[in-house]
C-alpha cells in the first residue's frame, strides 16, 4: 500500500514538474519559427521568455556560456527580452537558463542552435518562382526581400527599384520610390505580350538600424 502511493506520488511530483518546465516559453523575436530555439549569426537577434505564472521581476536570464552573449534585459508586458550575440565554435553549447530570482535555482535551461542567413533577395509578392501567369503577377501590389531558405525574418523593407519590360519591344524604365507597384508598373505587365521578361533592377532596400544595401536584380518571366 505504502509502495503504491509512493509511486503515485513520484508520478505526481514528474507530472508536476514536467507542467513547471513547461510553463516556460521562450523564441527568436527574429524567427519565423517560434517554436525553434535559432539565433542567426553575424545578425539581429532578440531572445524573448515568459514564463507563466510569474512576473518579469521574478526571474533573470544567464547565459552559462561564452559562445552566447546577452544585452541588458528589458521588460516590455508580461516578457522578459534581451539582445542576443551567438558566437558558435563546433561542439559549443549556446545555453540559457531561467532562474528564479527568489531561491536561485534554475526553472529552465535553454539550448540554442545557430545558422547563418544568405543575403537578402528582393521577390514580388508571393511569387517565388523564376515565372508566373500574368493574372497572377498582377495581383501582386509590392516588392518584398526575403532570405531564401532561412527561418530569418528581420524587416527589411525595399525602398526603391527600377522597372522595365524586356522583350522584342522593351518598355521605357520606370523609376519608383518605396516597394508597391504603382498603376505604371502594373500597366506594362498587363501589356506585355507572353514570354516577356519583367525585370527589376538598382533595387535598394534597408531594415531598422541598418544602412541601405543593394540586392540582385529580379527577372520575372511572363506566362
Amino acid at each position: 500500500m505504502i509502495k503504491s502511493i509512493l509511486t503515485f506520488l513520484f508520478a505526481f511530483l514528474s507530472v508536476c514538474l514536467h507542467a513547471k518546465t513547461d510553463s516556460v516559453y521562450a523564441w527568436n523575436k527574429w524567427c519565423s519559427r517560434k517554436d525553434t530555439l535559432l539565433l542567426f549569426t553575424g545578425s539581429n537577434n532578440t531572445i524573448q521568455v515568459y514564463c507563466q505564472g510569474l512576473k518579469p521581476t521574478d526571474y533573470s536570464l544567464k547565459s552559462l556560456d561564452k559562445s552566447l552573449r546577452i544585452g541588458n534585459p528589458e521588460v516590455i508586458g508580461d516578457t522578459i527580452t534581451v539582445l542576443a550575440m551567438p558566437y558558435p565554435i563546433k561542439d559549443k553549447q549556446m545555453r540559457l537558463a531561467v532562474v528564479n530570482n527568489k531561491t536561485k535555482k534554475t526553472i529552465k535551461t535553454l539550448s540554442f542552435q545557430s545558422d547563418s542567413i544568405p543575403a537578402p533577395v528582393a521577390q514580388l509578392g508571393n511569387i517565388t518562382r523564376p515565372e508566373s501567369y500574368k493574372k497572377n503577377i498582377i495581383t501582386q501590389t509590392k516588392l518584398i526581400a526575403v532570405f531564401p531558405g532561412s527561418l530569418y525574418s528581420y524587416p527589411y523593407k525595399i525602398t526603391q527599384y527600377t522597372f522595365h519590360i524586356k522583350s522584342p519591344k522593351p518598355t521605357a524604365s520606370i523609376q519608383v520610390s518605396g516597394f508597391f507597384l504603382p498603376n505604371t508598373v502594373l500597366k506594362d505587365i498587363n501589356e506585355a505580350p507572353e514570354g516577356s521578361i519583367a525585370e527589376f533592377t538598382d533595387i535598394r532596400a534597408t531594415c531598422p538600424e541598418c544602412a541601405t544595401r543593394s540586392l540582385a536584380n529580379l527577372q520575372l518571366k511572363i506566362k
